[in-house]
């Protein structure tokens, strides 16, 4: 497996996020590569790994035929979520003024930042949106603290914060029951949880594990966790899986799906 780092054409990682994952890679005895456009990947094959930008990796999963779910709010999950949550659109979304505040994210990745509409000045954040965009709508949840959970062929690798007060902790307990909920779970993902304004720990949302930021995350973990959501979609041998966690834990997904 070859390992494909998105670079700056100096030939140093893009990123924090793109360095962290050289490093793991490395420690473990991989060869990286730097990329620094998307023609410098035509030559790779699905077990190439890339570490890039969500557009370039996802860019180059699709054009090996593969399909990328979107996961955000996984049906088994949301009685973690603590909050109603529904599709829309831009334009319902400017004129329904009875629902504010609301937050509203894409549907589409990246075509504009999730917000927080609260009042009529906000609407021109929204308003260049291409008619008929699809958006995601959810109510307003007061979190203190939010942390980001990695989780690997089901096991936790670490749980980091990356907002809010430290005072505040999550309820451990929430968060282990809502992994052993997520039986469609991938083979490395995130989960984003809070801690809300009124002591609940909720679920913010649920990250895919093939573009992920580190966040603090360990090195070698990183890189495993990339690796295995990786190996999962192109249909390969994870090679960090050196203890064989993913064969164990496919074996108890296909017990409990049958």
């Amino acid at each position: 497996m070859r390992i494909f780092i998105q670079s700056t054409p100096s030939g140093i990682p893009k990123s924090h996020n793109f360095f962290i994952a050289d490093q793991g890679f490395r420690e473990m005895g991989f060869e990286t590569q730097y990329f620094a456009t998307l023609e410098e990947l035509s030559g790779c094959r699905p077990d190439d790994l890339i570490v890039g930008g969500i557009g370039a990796v996802r860019g180059k999963l699709e054009e090996y035929g593969i399909d990328l779910p979107r996961l955000d709010y996984p049906e088994e999950l949301k009685k973690y979520l603590g909050r109603r949550i529904w599709r829309s659109t831009i334009e319902q979304v400017l004129a329904d003024t009875e629902n504010r505040p609301v937050f509203v994210k894409p549907v589409r990745e990246k075509r504009f930042t999730g917000m927080v509409l609260r009042k009529e000045s906000d609407c021109p954040k929204l308003s260049y949106c291409q008619e008929g965009e699809p958006v995601i709508c959810s109510e307003v949840v007061e979190f203190l603290r939010e942390w980001r959970a990695f989780v690997r062929y089901g096991k936790v690798l670490d749980i980091r914060p990356y907002y809010g007060d430290w005072k505040h902790h999550f309820n451990s307990t929430t968060i282990e029951h809502a992994i052993a909920d997520f039986t469609t779970a991938p083979a490395g993902y995130a989960m984003d949880f809070g801690f809300a304004a009124d002591g609940r720990t909720l679920l913010v949302e649920v990250n895919d594990g093939y573009s992920l930021g580190s966040y603090g995350l360990q090195a070698i973990d990183y890189a495993k966790l990339l690796s295995a959501r990786w190996c999962e979609l192109v249909g390969i041998h994870d090679e960090c899986d050196v203890f064989l966690e993913g064969y164990e834990w496919k074996n108890r997904r296909y017990s409990q799906q049958g």
